[in-house]
């Protein structure tokens, strides 16, 4: 539906993991927006991650669209999902929303040899940097902070989120009345 200035905008809400069901599920949606000839899409993204991949392939996959995606998170943005967020042109937090990010976890196996140890660790090793590296990209992070999460858990609050250039300001989302939401 046309906003004011006479451009199409769709709205959009997923939470939920970052694997290969739910990226699909994000693209298809945001694939439709394009299709339907829509300048922008907004969506409200709550997700505590998944696998880096999938994260990764969204977040190019977002990246590469010829629209506007405004994405807000409306709750919690945690491990790949912060770097699935930061695909986003315009980025915004509620005031009670939260963002974590972390070391990438492998899952272990009991009975590894010491070289498929090594050959999990060289590919979490691999998935931080990716993942370092577009959060370097897209946001001003301090580097004692990217440092810290390759060892921990960290928290970023809204008005961190702001300074560190991950949103671009705290402000709640608002469905304009007389437009719909489509939840993915």
């Amino acid at each position: 539906m046309p906003d004011l200035a006479g451009r199409k905008i769709a709205y959009l809400g997923y939470t939920g993991p970052i694997d290969s069901a739910g990226a699909g599920r994000i693209a298809a949606a945001l694939n439709n927006v394009v299709n339907s000839h829509c300048d922008e899409a907004q969506l409200c993204f709550s997700s505590l991650g998944g696998y880096v991949s999938d994260g990764i392939y969204l977040y190019n996959h977002i990246r590469g669209l010829p629209i506007n995606v405004v994405i807000h998170n409306t709750g919690s943005v945690s491990s790949i999902a912060v770097a699935v967020f930061v695909a986003g042109n315009e980025r915004y937090c509620s005031a009670h929303a939260m963002f974590m990010i972390h070391p990438t976890i492998m899952p272990s196996q009991e009975g590894m040899s010491s070289e498929r140890l090594q050959s999990s660790l060289n590919a979490a090793l691999a998935d931080d940097t990716r993942t370092e590296n577009i959060l370097r990209e897209r946001a001003a992070i301090p580097g004692e902070i990217l440092v810290a999460r390759r060892f921990k858990d960290v928290y970023i609050t809204p008005k961190e989120a702001v300074i560190y250039g991950l949103v671009h300001a705290v402000k709640e989302f608002t469905l304009p009345e007389g437009h719909q939401i489509i939840q993915i």
